[in-house]
């Protein structure tokens, strides 16, 4: 499942019947997670599964409805997704089927899989529809679950999932000047899909990131970073992280706070 984003250019719109009848009609079709029409800009701005829509089909889905869709640029932007481990609580009167299609009725969820001990969720969501906070508000009892657990495969939605561990990872990075910079890289690489937290010290000139290894790679996390404008090198190889108990809780306190932020924003 990828997600992925287009704009469409839509004329005839007269009033703001016509955009709620764009976003309904087109809203419940297969694969749409979010629409947004808008009357004045004459257009719509829709987050999709690529699987199941393309631009195409979505362009004449508008089109068939009456109204003049044209594809300024036909080429979809990726839409990164975020991941959120939720504690299952053991008293939960709800079985693991039962969370996974209640999570999965909402949109902007991706993806919900379970842990093998059924004690974990793991949920692929995209932030700019829905966050952390949301989510943990949909299944009565569940809370923030900071480790990465071995995932069953085919437990919902008949997808697979390897061991999940953390690791970490050391780079030097060039070219910081002030605590923008590191700012920026934290910001950046800290939205990305499978980063559990980065550090960056200006005055050592690294990043030290903790990140799952089955969302992202090493050398994705290098990539973004020379994206943002730096230059990125590896100081050591990828290591497991092992964390202490003061380490876990700082690191539960810090996604907490993160939800937070997104649900004020």
């Amino acid at each position: 499942m990828e997600a992925k984003s287009i704009v469409i250019s839509v004329e005839g719109m007269t009033c703001n019947s016509c955009v709620q009848t764009i976003e309904q009609h087109v809203g419940k079709m297969n694969g749409i997670h979010n629409i947004n029409v808008s009357l004045e800009d004459k257009n719509a701005a829709i987050i999709y599964d690529s699987k199941l829509q393309t631009p195409a089909t979505l362009q004449e889905a508008i089109y068939d409805m009456g109204f003049d869709a044209t594809l300024p640029d036909s080429n979809p932007q990726p839409v990164l997704p975020d991941t959120i481990f939720l504690t299952i609580p053991t008293q939960s009167t709800l079985t693991s089927k039962q969370i996974c299609s209640t999570l999965l009725k909402n949109k902007g969820i991706m993806d919900v899989k379970m842990s093998s001990d059924q004690k974990t969720a793991v949920v692929t969501f995209i932030s700019s529809i829905i966050n952390g906070k949301q989510i943990i508000q949909m299944v009565p009892g569940v809370d923030l679950n900071i480790s990465a657990p071995e995932v069953t495969p085919g437990t919902c939605e008949d997808s697979s999932w390897s061991q999940a561990s953390s690791i970490v990872l050391r780079l030097k990075v060039e070219g910081m000047t002030c605590h923008s910079c590191t700012s920026t890289i934290e910001g950046k690489i800290g939205k990305l899909q499978g980063i559990q937290r980065i550090k960056v010290s200006l005055d050592n000139q690294e990043a030290v990131v903790v990140y799952h290894p089955h969302l992202i790679t090493a050398e994705e996390i290098k990539h973004q970073i020379e994206v943002a404008g730096f230059t990125a090198s590896f100081k050591k190889q990828p290591r497991p992280l092992k964390l202490s108990a003061v380490d876990l809780e700082r690191l539960k306190n810090t996604q907490t706070k993160g939800s937070e932020t997104e649900q004020k924003s």
